[in-house]
Formats: C-alpha cells, sequence, structure tokens
C-alpha cells in the first residue's frame, strides 16, 4: 500500500513522505484440531449351551381284552381250535395304550441384549504457539508488541 504520510514534528515546510510496500510478513499461530477414532477395548461372544436332565413321568396306561369263560354246563366252547374246559379263562388283546414322548421347546427366559454409547466430556489442555512481530531498530532498541491475553 502506498501513501503519502507527513512526517511528524515537521514544520510547514513542504517535505512528503513516500511509503512503498516492499513486502507482507504473515503472523501465525497455531489453532486445536481434534479428531477421534475408535480403538476396540474388548468384546463379549453369546451362545446358548445345550445341558440334559433326566426326569421321570408317570403316566396311566389302559388296555382292553375280551374275557372268555366257560362256566358249569355251558356246552362245548371252542377258542383257536381248543375245546375250553369248565372254568377255564382265556383272554383276547382287544387294544393297549403305549406311551409315545413327545419333547416340545418353549420360552422359559429372555435375556435382552442391547447396546448403548456414553458420552462423556473431556479436557485436554494443550500449549498453542503463535507469532508476534517484533522489530529492531539499528540502535539496539528492540519494540515488542503488548501481549495478547
Amino acid at each position: 500500500m502506498d501513501e503519502d504520510v507527513k512526517p511528524q514534528g515537521a514544520a510547514d515546510l513542504p517535505t512528503t513522505l513516500k511509503t512503498v510496500q516492499v513486502g507482507v510478513l504473515e503472523l501465525r499461530e497455531e489453532m486445536l484440531s481434534i479428531s477421534k477414532t475408535q480403538v476396540q477395548s474388548g468384546q463379549v461372544q453369546f451362545r446358548r449351551e445345550v445341558k440334559t436332565r433326566t426326569e421321570t413321568v408317570t403316566t396311566e396306561l389302559k388296555r382292553k381284552t375280551l374275557v372268555i369263560q366257560v362256566g358249569p354246563g355251558s356246552g362245548e366252547v371252542f377258542f383257536n381250535g381248543e375245546q375250553l374246559k369248565e372254568g377255564e379263562i382265556k383272554e383276547v388283546l382287544l387294544y393297549d395304550e403305549r406311551a409315545m414322548v413327545n419333547k416340545v421347546p418353549y420360552v422359559t427366559e429372555e435375556v435382552r441384549i442391547g447396546k448403548q454409547v456414553i458420552t462423556e466430556q473431556h479436557q485436554h489442555q494443550v500449549e498453542l504457539q503463535y507469532e508476534v512481530l517484533v522489530t529492531e531498530h539499528s540502535d539496539g532498541l528492540s519494540i515488542l508488541p503488548q501481549e495478547q491475553a
């Protein structure tokens, strides 16, 4: 930037001071940049394990039979081609029940599994550097700007 400036303390003399810009000095300071990364801290595995126990269950089973009995003075009775004697009893099985054991799974307990995210505030103290302009004169006098807070 070029500008004409009248020097301080100059009388009303026709003197002008011309300033010519010869460069730009950029002053820098550090700025915080925070990035986050996920780090696996552990893992959990879930599985179902089958255990076995023995239980005893009592069940009533029925059977039906046909009973043939020859009474006194009944005459001749034949069973499978064989004559039955008086007072003799023969049984014929009509049907019998047999137990058929079935196992049916059912829910005894529910275990809920979930994830939750917990957000916490963390503070980090970091020292940041910044540049200031220091002017040194040829007579050894240094001019420092006021300290920034």
